[in-house]
This record gives structure tokens, C-alpha cells and sequence, in this order.
């Protein structure tokens, strides 16, 4: 016993020893610590930022993987197509074909190789999709290639009439495939060309040939440097030219011959031109217009003020036949074979009526699509639809974004030029917003409801205005979502917002939702019995709410006019939604980086100094107060509202000269610069031009001779044939010299070797002087 307690108390001192080493290392430790804290800090606060950085990585990385788990690598796919799109359509030379294609093939072969969700298959993948992209562009123009119209030329025109529609003046207006141009081969023909005439009672119908007398010219570019082309997009559908006939095309007897896509067109046009002309007889004045626009596509008819104050309230999208309409004709169809299927218990228990009901909505938006024209803005519409549809028949959810990105890759590949169209930046800008603002609300009220009271039953006054409340809040919050998403689109493109547009669209979309679109799909039901009247007198008036809605609320406010806008701020907005509508976690807080690098791209534009249109005939200088202001006001009003827009506010001013000074052969006009801006179109008056001018324009003159003194700068009429409108920038800001700074000129059309490109060849006479 005595030795147990000898070893418990030798066991006690040494843990008393043990203990008091401890705390005198502690101490020690802990004085170390306070003597070195002031000297350390720089060192600390490394060290608390790398692990902060450590870990915000590995939260990056553990939410990345969480969204590629989710299907992320998949609905970003579109954007990398997009990616190689614009890479193709920016490249200073064009790329071979077959290099893109045997570049795609090896990295595709690669992708499969490797092992999926590695960071070596993404970089892959992604860079296959950039090569898709590029690929599918070169492809598209390979397919688009047609001869185009040099420049204006007089010539005898014979042509098969493919569709007609009308000008802003109400002339008929027709597309025809050229069969016989005068002065132009076989091979120079272009596969369509659209010409005006003013013989509204000559009967012209689609498949006719046509002959007459008609005054051609290239289709119009940019109405100014880096707006949007319009010969561009004209390319790719086949159009080379435009004009007007010089007096009445006469009707040639003779039975054209057409191919089958021809046949197909012409067909499908004249069904179109009957169904367009029942509707007129049964709606007259405005209304019937717009319901031809709604049914068939064709917006012509429409009257100016109408379209006008559709645009400046936001309400113009219910003209153009897109998802909204695509959508609620698919609903109707869809939802009216649903209610009758259900009247039968034993056909709705036993068969997939569900099933039944999308293939019948399929087939509707299908006849849709050919009824109004199938244009691209139509064709990406009834993709999106049938993409959902499909996802239906799948019995998969059909509204996901898994779906909006199928669609994209699908209209990417066919139609890659239709990135750069207003109409697939804004339906998909607005698609995309919708399905992922709505996933992000319905998370929330999940999550609200599971800790929420909500009684068993309600009575019939709850129900209704529960449902009413439902349908106010979600119209608002369809329209808050879908207007801003495509504001800046819109601001980008048309220079102008919609201030009240929500308040219109609240007002408007109900009637056109419950009353305009069904009865119009039930209107094309009953025409063939010729009953159509029955359903177009609830549109019609429907129709007439909607411009009355649009008239008031446009009286309520001025147009919201942005400005001309950079399109490096449209590609930062396109990555700011991009991320924003396709992640779902914390990392969407990353769109907000491209949101803050736009800011500085909002400034006012530079207002150019002198500013001519394609054809020279609306010509507009800059004022001392930085505004615009036309040399002839009366000429070119679409050319000039734009210029308003995009450099005044909306507002050009007329300098009012006095007809000596200015008039029809030569305006002569002092800059604030001090410089004298002669604009010539009488050739005898060349000369006196070239002796007092600094700048001198001659838009309708061939051979400028200024051999005893030759201006600054000299612009005739084959720089606009071949490069379009001009932007003038004069050195005028404080510490610049001419000398320095000079005048700088910017083209609507650049010189490129693009196959879209212009080439016009020059006049051979041009003399040595003036090259």
C-alpha cells in the first residue's frame, strides 16, 4: 500500500510539473504573440486574405460543379455557338471551309475521348461549339450567295410575281423572281428583286410574269455608320435589288416556268392574298389592317399613325408574328381539344389525350407558320413551340431552359445570320428572362407556402379573386420581365424606349390574349364555310380597344429616345443576361460585372458634323447647340427620323437657307468650324465648287475634276455606291490642329472582300487626279 502511494504522489508532482511548463509556455507563447502583433500585421492580413480567397474558390468550384451537375454545360451551349458565329462574321478574310470543317471534326473526336465533367472536356467542347458555330455561318453564306445590283441602272425588267404586299404610300408593292433584265446576264440575275409601282387597279396576282420599265438600285445599307444593315440581312434572304416600275408593269401572257420551292411560294402567297382580302371585306378601315398582320403577317396595310403609336407605347410587338402569337394559337388549339376530349371520362382514362391535344396544337402552329408568310422571325417562333411540344409528347416538362436552348442551337445552325436580327436578340432575350424568372419565383413561393397557414377550404369569392389577383400579378409580372429584358435590345436598335409600356401592355394583352388571337384562330376555322364574319366582329373590336388603349397611353408621355448606342454596350448586356437567366446559384451575381463595364459605353454619342445618307438626297450638318439639322428637310423622312434618334433626341432642326444659297442643284453652307461644305448636283457648277469649297460632296456626280484647286476632302457618287452613307468628323475641340487631326470619314460599309460585302465596280474614266 505504502508503494501505491509513493507512486500516486510521484505521479501527482509530475502532472503539477507538466501543468506548470504548460502555462509558463503559454505564457510565453502568448507574450511572444503581443510583442510580435504590431510587427506581424502585414503578414496577418495575407494570410486572412489568402484563406478568404481559399475559400471563396472553393465555394466557386462547389457551386460550378453544382450547376454542371444541373445541366448547365448544356444550356450554355448556344452561347458558344453564338461565340463562333461572330467570330466568323468579324474575321477580316474568309476562313476555308474545309479547314473549319476538318477543325470541328478532330476536336469533336477529341471531346468524345475524354473524360466527361474534366476541365480538359469542357475547354474542348466549348471550343467544338465555337467551330460548329463557324462552320454553320460559312455554310449559311456558301447557301445565300446571289448576284446584287451594282448600282442604279433604267432597264426593262421581266419577272414572275412570288409575293405582294404594299409601300408606306399604299402602292402595291411586289417580289418578284427576275426572269430578263436588260443589260444583265443569266448569271448577274438575282435570285429576287422587289420593285413599287403605282398601278393600284391592274389585278397583279402572285405566279404572273411581269414586264415594264423600272428604275433598279442596290438595297440600301446602314442608314448611318454602324447602324443596323439592312443590305446585310437582305443578302441572306435572297434579295439583290430594289426599284419602282417607270409607269404600269404590263401582265405577259405567256405561262411562267417555277421550280418547286416557286410553286410552293406562290401557292401558299395566293392562299394568303384571299384569306388578306375576305378579312378587309369583313373589318373595314384600320382594324382589318391589323387584323391582317395579326393572321397573315403582313403589316403594310397598316396606316402610319396606327404603327406609330403601337411603337412609342411598346405594343408594337402584337404586329409581328412571333412566340406570343405562335403561343396563344398553340394554346387555343391545344386547350379547345383538351375540353372536348375530357367530355368523354372513358377516352381521357384511357388514351393520352394530353398527348393527342399537343400533336393537334403542332399541326395548328405548322398551318400558322405557312398562313403568315414563313419568314425567319415566324420560323424561330414555331421551333420554339415545337421544341416544347416535343418535350410534351417526352412527358418532360416543356417549359425549362433546357428547352429555350434546344431551340437556339436549332435556329443557330439553320439560320446563323439571324443572331444579329432585333427579332431573335429580343424573343429569346425575353424567353429566356421569363423561364428563368419564373423558375426563381416559384422557388420562393415553395418556400413560403411550406411555412404559411392556408385553410382547407375557400369559398367561391376567394377562389375568384385569388384567381384574379393571379392573373393581374403574373400579366404584370410577365410584362416587368419580358420589357425589361428587351429595353435595351430595342434602345439599341430603334434609339427609343417605351416609358409606359408596361402600363400598355397590362391594358392591352388581356383583350389580345382572351379575345383577339382565339377569335381570329376561329375566324380561319369558319372561312371556309364562309362564316367568318361571326368571329371577326369580336376582333374587330377587340382590335379597336387595343389602338384606343395605345393612342391614350401614348398621350400620356413622350417617347423615351436613347440615343445611338456603341455595340460593345450591346455585347456586355448580352453577357450580363446570359449569366443571369442560365445559372441558378449565387454565381449570377457575376452578371453584374458586365452591368458596371457598360456604364462607360452610355455617354452621348459624338454627333458627326456632316452626315449623308446612301443616295445623298437627305443631307444633315451639326449646328453650335450639337444638333442636327437638315440641308432639305422634305427628303428621306425614314433616313432622318433615325438621324433624329440616334444624334438629337429625337428632333432635327431645318437651317432654312435662302434659295440662292441652297436649292436643287447646289447647297453651299458654312460649318461652326469655319469650313465651307459645298453639296453639288449640277455638274456646270463643278468648278466654282472646287475653287471656294473645303469640303465637297457630289452624291449624283461620276467625275469630280478639281484640277486648279482641289478641297480637303472630295466624296462622289462612287464612294456612296460603294460604301454607303458617311459620317464626317471635323477636328473642332480646343488644342487640335487641322493639321493633326484633319477630317476623319467613316463609311456605312466598310471596305471588306466578305462575299455579303458590296463591290461595285468604278467608272473606267475616272481620271488619274481624283483617284
Amino acid at each position: 500500500m505504502s508503494g501505491d502511494r509513493q507512486q500516486q504522489k510521484e505521479d501527482k508532482s509530475s502532472h503539477v510539473r507538466k501543468t506548470a511548463d504548460l502555462k509558463t509556455r503559454s505564457n510565453r507563447n502568448q507574450l511572444q504573440r503581443y510583442r510580435l502583433e504590431l510587427p506581424n500585421y502585414p503578414i496577418r492580413l495575407v494570410h486572412s486574405v489568402s484563406n478568404t480567397y481559399h475559400d471563396t474558390k472553393g465555394t466557386f468550384i462547389h457551386a460550378l460543379n453544382w450547376e454542371l451537375d444541373r445541366g448547365l454545360a448544356f444550356n450554355i451551349a448556344p452561347v458558344f455557338l453564338a461565340i463562333g458565329i461572330i467570330i466568323y462574321f468579324t474575321l477580316p478574310a474568309e476562313p476555308l471551309f474545309l479547314a473549319l470543317v476538318i477543325t470541328f471534326c478532330c476536336l469533336f473526336a477529341a471531346a468524345i475521348r475524354i473524360e466527361y465533367h474534366g476541365k480538359l472536356f469542357f475547354l474542348v467542347a466549348g471550343l467544338t461549339l465555337v467551330l460548329a458555330g463557324m462552320s454553320a455561318a460559312k455554310l449559311s453564306v456558301m447557301r445565300s450567295a446571289t448576284p446584287q445590283i451594282e448600282r442604279q441602272m433604267t432597264a426593262v425588267v421581266s419577272g414572275v410575281v412570288l409575293l405582294i404586299d404594299q409601300n408606306r404610300r399604299g402602292s402595291p408593292r411586289m417580289v418578284l423572281r427576275p426572269v430578263k433584265i436588260g443589260g444583265l446576264s443569266q448569271q448577274q440575275l438575282p435570285n429576287k428583286i422587289r420593285l413599287s409601282t403605282t398601278s393600284r387597279e391592274q389585278g397583279f396576282k402572285t405566279g404572273m410574269q411581269v414586264e415594264g420599265l423600272a428604275r433598279l438600285q442596290p438595297v440600301s445599307g446602314p442608314v448611318y455608320p454602324g447602324s443596323y444593315d439592312f443590305s446585310f440581312h437582305s443578302w441572306f434572304s435572297g434579295l439583290g435589288g430594289s426599284g419602282f416600275f417607270m409607269g404600269a408593269p404590263a401582265i405577259v401572257t405567256q405561262h411562267p416556268t417555277l421550280d418547286v420551292t416557286e410553286q410552293i411560294a406562290v401557292t401558299v402567297n395566293g392562299i394568303r392574298d384571299l384569306i388578306e382580302q375576305r378579312i378587309v371585306d369583313a373589318i373595314p378601315g384600320a382594324g382589318g389592317d391589323v387584323a391582317v398582320a395579326l393572321i397573315t403577317g403582313d403589316k403594310s396595310r397598316i396606316p402610319e399613325d396606327v404603327q406609330q403609336s403601337l411603337r412609342n407605347t411598346g405594343l408594337a410587338h402584337i404586329l409581328a408574328i412571333s412566340g406570343l402569337h405562335m403561343a396563344l394559337v398553340t394554346l387555343t388549339i391545344i386547350s379547345s381539344l383538351r375540353f372536348v376530349f375530357s367530355l368523354s371520362p372513358r377516352l381521357v382514362l384511357n388514351y393520352p389525350v394530353k398527348k393527342w391535344a399537343a400533336c393537334g396544337g403542332f399541326l395548328g402552329a405548322t398551318l400558322y407558320l405557312f398562313l403568315s408568310g414563313g419568314g425567319i422571325a415566324k420560323q424561330r417562333a414555331w421551333i420554339l413551340i415545337s421544341v416544347m411540344l416535343l418535350a410534351v409528347l417526352l412527358d418532360k416538362r416543356a417549359i425549362t431552359m433546357r428547352s429555350v436552348a434546344v431551340s437556339a442551337c436549332i435556329i443557330l445552325l439553320i439560320s446563323p445570320e439571324s443572331l444579329f436580327a432585333p427579332g431573335f436578340q429580343m424573343s429569346f432575350a425575353a424567353v429566356a428572362s421569363l423561364v428563368a424568372g419564373y423558375e426563381f419565383l416559384t422557388k420562393r413561393r415553395r418556400e413560403q407556402a411550406e411555412n404559411r397557414f392556408s385553410p382547407a377550404r375557400l369559398n367561391w369569392v376567394s377562389k375568384l379573386t385569388s384567381g384574379l389577383f393571379g392573373y393581374v400579378s403574373g400579366l404584370a409580372t410577365t410584362s416587368l420581365i419580358a420589357g425589361m429584358a428587351t429595353a435595351f435590345v430595342a434602345a439599341w436598335h430603334f434609339h427609343q424606349v417605351a416609358p409606359l409600356g408596361l402600363l400598355a401592355n397590362m391594358l392591352a394583352m388581356p383583350i389580345v390574349g382572351f379575345v383577339i388571337m382565339p377569335f381570329a384562330l376561329f375566324s380561319m376555322l369558319l372561312m371556309p364555310y364562309g362564316l367568318e364574319v361571326l368571329a371577326l366582329w369580336p376582333v374587330a373590336y377587340g382590335i379597336g380597344w387595343v389602338v384606343d388603349i395605345a393612342q391614350w397611353v401614348d398621350g400620356l408621355s413622350s417617347v423615351g429616345v436613347t440615343g445611338a448606342l456603341p455595340i460593345t454596350s450591346l455585347a456586355l448586356f448580352g453577357c450580363f443576361l446570359s449569366v443571369l437567366t442560365l445559372f441558378r446559384t449565387r454565381l449570377r451575381l457575376w452578371s453584374f460585372l458586365p452591368v458596371f463595364m457598360v456604364v462607360p459605353f452610355l455617354a452621348r454619342p459624338e454627333v458627326p458634323h456632316i452626315l449623308i445618307s446612301e443616295n445623298g438626297r437627305a443631307i444633315a450638318v451639326k449646328t453650335e447647340n450639337n444638333q442636327l439639322a437638315l440641308l432639305y428637310p422634305r427628303r428621306n423622312a425614314f433616313v432622318t427620323e433615325i438621324w433624329g434618334k440616334a444624334f438629337s433626341g429625337g428632333n432635327t432642326e431645318s437651317l432654312n437657307l435662302p434659295k440662292d444659297q441652297c436649292n436643287s442643284e447646289r447647297c453651299i453652307v458654312v460649318l461652326p468650324s469655319s469650313d465651307v461644305l459645298h453639296v453639288v448636283y449640277n455638274p456646270d457648277l463643278l468648278r466654282s465648287s472646287c475653287q471656294r469649297a473645303d469640303i465637297l460632296v457630289a452624291p449624283r456626280l461620276w467625275w469630280v475634276d478639281c484640277r486648279e484647286r482641289k478641297p480637303e476632302l472630295v466624296l462622289k457618287r462612287y464612294d456612296f455606291e460603294q460604301y454607303g452613307s458617311h459620317a464626317i468628323f471635323i477636328a473642332a475641340q480646343p488644342g487640335m490642329t487641322r493639321q493633326s487631326e484633319g477630317v476623319r470619314v467613316v463609311a456605312g460599309l466598310p471596305k471588306s472582300t466578305r462575299p455579303w460585302s458590296r463591290n461595285v465596280r468604278p467608272i473606267d474614266e475616272i481620271s488619274d487626279t481624283d483617284e
